[in-house]
């Protein structure tokens, strides 16, 4: 995937997240919300997700073991678990 993207376009992506700030946004959130991260993740650590859930009413908050920043590859079956169980709640 990195591999076939274009250098001019993961660079704009990075500087599109990095300049991405939607705090005083996020307590207008009323979807069930899920914040997922993995426990290896150093870039989005689960420090950096867990104050991003604090910020919208009643958003849960899911840490993957043994997953770095992308747990849907890295821990497949485990991300598999927390999409069923949200679905199921709904």
């Amino acid at each position: 995937m990195f591999t076939r993207t274009p250098l001019q376009g993961y660079v704009g992506t990075g500087i599109a997240i990095r300049d991405a700030d939607f705090r005083d946004k996020a307590g207008d959130i009323k979807a069930p919300v899920t914040c997922v991260v993995g426990d290896q993740d150093g870039s989005t650590t689960p420090e950096v997700v867990r104050a991003t859930a604090d910020l919208i009413p009643g958003a849960k908050f899911e840490v993957i073991k043994d997953a770095g920043h992308i747990p849907c590859a890295e821990q497949p079956a485990a991300v598999i678990k927390i999409i069923r169980d949200v679905m199921a709640a709904l």
